[in-house]
């Protein structure tokens, strides 16, 4: 979009149309080929205003163009063809009523402009249907076809085309859009078509505007040598509303350096105020405004003074985000989407700037997200000094394991460790994800985010195994032998997540994210973008591992209190309890509950200390619990058994292992 390349400004159309007598759409294309003498070939128009019809013949000599036809144009004139190299010729003739544009093509080497091109009009001659022809025998026009479809195969000598008088802005307005069930979206192919109409259109005035019945509205004007700089504002025009309308500031270094001297380029500025023409089912246009600014066979990219595009609008609730982008994609495999690089958003209570340093189709999206965070930058870096702290531990953890793995080769000391190794994963996924989001390469981003949701998901599930190796240890009093126990536990806690994860990233869930402070900094991450992924797959998973997690906890405490209320003071009891509840708190990640109390800055605050510090709490549980060489079991360790061991014969040998 950001350049425009003029070419022929005829559209297509389907084979259907010519069944029911030839009838056509707004633009017209006849073409065939012309068998003549080997004569001195001769164009004979005879074109007058009106709305009849178009003939077209040939004889030997001379083709034949004519009609009642256009708004303004007259054209009686007569012009040499170029001579083929045999007694046949193809030729094409073009007309478009919405710029009153009559052109013959020949011999695909030559272009003749027989009328127009003219102002963009509002009515004129078009839905030209085929109304008669006539055979011809040695000379005359033969293959006919409209639109690619063929009329004729055998030799005619003319062709003779009814016009009608219709609404060309409605019929512009159907050539570029689809409406289907109450919804209109822009033709696939059709998004620059408008541009191309009006870089061929001419203009009488300094600045021209235009407006369309589908809520587009254009101002085009030329580039002169001595531009100084210029602001095009959106007319009220038929679509009025309560905020001022957008404006788009053209700055006076738009070119740089390049030359202006072989022509005044033209300026295009296009308001549409239909935001369901620019589709992305994740965003909200703000007030359905978009602006669209194109510069006339210029690719305009990497500006020194940015474009700046301003939006009005109503003040915003605290809880929706405005973001500047631009309409991109990729168009050899048809996706269009809201792109933020290379916009600055400025933003105000009532206004917001776009400052962009290339040209297309701008708009702001109004994203629902969460309460802006609350002193972002401080919760960012107190999270990268957990996360490091919570990785450095895990991998101690891990390593100290492996070393004394023969004095804890229990199923519980494992499970412990498959904790560790799914925390290690998350913080080292986080870490990168911070430091590598900015770079914007799309296929890193998606690493990147499959990580560090795959990493999420195993986390979750091996708190949640925890949870139920305690219920193991605690609630059945009959347990039964259960073979290959730890590799099923290991399939659910890795392999599971990746399943998920993949099936997710195969509907197109993951990208950049970006998260807003209070005062209206940004930061990004790769992430999540749908947020009914969010919700099902990360806040609905977990409350279901908080819960069970919750539920045992309770569980171990009642335990605790009912068989130590009688053998220990209530101070021991209670340091006993409390040592007991800190001790599986880190285990269970119930301390992630503390997200669903993240409206609040100190709920914000908390959840970001004590869940990037969890690998930490688990190193720290580790050296407080591992047994020694030639014992069994640390003195807290033993402290703490000695509370479950009275609970049942059955749970007291796999007490200590809960507990390695």
């Amino acid at each position: 979009m950001c350049s425009v390349t003029l070419g022929r400004i005829c559209t297509f159309l389907l084979f259907a149309c010519f069944l029911n007598d030839g009838r056509c759409e707004r633009a017209f294309r006849f073409c065939g080929v012309r068998k003549h003498s080997n004569e001195t070939q001769k164009l004979q128009l005879n074109v007058t205003r009106g709305c009849s019809d178009l003939s077209i013949s040939s004889n030997a000599d001379t083709l034949f163009i004519g009609g009642e036809l256009t708004i303004s144009c007259v054209n009686t004139s007569s012009i040499s063809l170029p001579q083929g190299s045999g007694l046949e010729t193809s030729f094409c003739v073009y007309w478009d009523g919405f710029l009153d544009l009559l052109r013959l093509e020949y011999n695909t080497t030559r272009n003749f402009t027989l009328c127009g091109p003219s102002t963009p009009q509002t009515t004129c001659c078009t839905d030209l249907s085929l109304n008669n022809n006539s055979g011809s025998k040695d000379v005359g026009i033969f293959k006919g076809s409209v639109r690619g479809d063929i009329i004729e195969e055998n030799a005619q000598e003319f062709y003779i085309f009814r016009g009608e008088s219709n609404r060309c802005d409605v019929a512009v307005c159907k050539d570029l859009l689809n409406t289907s069930n109450g919804q209109t979206a822009m033709k696939s192919g059709r998004g620059d078509e408008l541009e191309r109409l009006l870089m061929q259109s001419k203009f009488t005035r300094d600045m021209q505007d235009f407006e369309l019945p589908c809520g587009i509205q254009a101002a085009v004007f030329k580039l002169g040598p001595d531009f100084k700089g210029n602001t095009v504002v959106r007319r009220e025009g038929r679509f009025p509303g309560i905020n001022k309308p957008p404006s788009v500031y053209i700055p006076p270094t738009l070119l740089g350096n390049k030359t202006r001297a072989r022509k005044t380029p033209k300026i295009i500025c296009l308001f549409h105020n239909n935001n369901s023409l620019f589709q992305d089912k994740n965003s909200v246009i703000l007030n359905g405004d978009v602006v669209g600014v194109t510069v006339e066979n210029e690719v305009i990219a990497d500006l020194v003074e940015p474009v700046i595009f301003t939006f009005f609008h109503k003040k915003q609730p605290e809880n929706m985000t405005r973001t500047c982008v631009f309409w991109d994609g990729l168009p050899h495999e048809g996706k269009m989407f809201w792109n933020e690089s290379g916009c600055k958003t400025l933003k105000s209570d009532t206004q917001t700037a776009c400052h962009c340093d290339h040209l297309t189709y701008f708009a702001v999206l109004l994203q629902i997200s969460n309460k802006p965070v609350h002193n972002l930058e401080a919760q960012t870096n107190i999270t990268y000094i957990g996360c490091g702290i919570s990785a450095l531990c895990c991998v101690l953890t891990i390593g100290l394991f492996l070393c004394q793995r023969k004095c804890t080769s229990d199923k519980s000391s494992l499970i412990h460790m498959n904790l560790a190794v799914a925390l290690l994963l998350l913080n080292v996924s986080f870490l990168l994800n911070m430091t590598l989001a900015s770079l914007c390469n799309e296929g890193v981003c998606l690493l990147l985010a499959l990580m560090l949701h795959y990493s999420l998901l195993c986390s979750f599930t091996w708190m949640g195994i925890e949870a139920y190796n305690v219920y193991r240890l605690l609630c059945q009093v009959f347990r039964t032998y259960t073979s290959l126990y730890m590799l099923k536990l290991c399939l659910v806690g890795f392999v599971l997540p990746a399943a998920f994860v993949c099936g997710f990233a195969s509907r197109g869930a993951y990208g950049l994210y970006r998260i807003t402070s209070s005062t209206g900094t940004e930061t990004t991450m790769c992430w999540i973008l749908h947020p009914l992924v969010h919700y099902i797959a990360n806040v609905g998973y977990f409350v279901v591992i908080f819960l069970f997690g919750i539920s045992m906890l309770v569980v171990t405490v009642v335990r605790i209190r009912h068989t130590e209320k009688h053998k220990c003071t209530p101070e021991r009891s209670s340091w006993k309890l409390v040592s007991s509840v800190l001790m599986l708190t880190c285990l269970f990640g119930t301390t992630w509950g503390l997200n669903f109390f993240s409206f609040t800055f100190t709920g914000q605050l908390l959840s970001t200390i004590l869940n990037s510090l969890q690998g930490f709490c688990l190193c720290v549980r580790y050296f407080l619990m591992r047994p020694k060489q030639g014992t069994s079991g640390s003195r807290l360790s033993k402290f703490w058994l000695g509370s479950l061991r009275n609970t049942s014969s059955s749970n007291a040998a796999e007490s200590k292992s809960l507990n390695s």
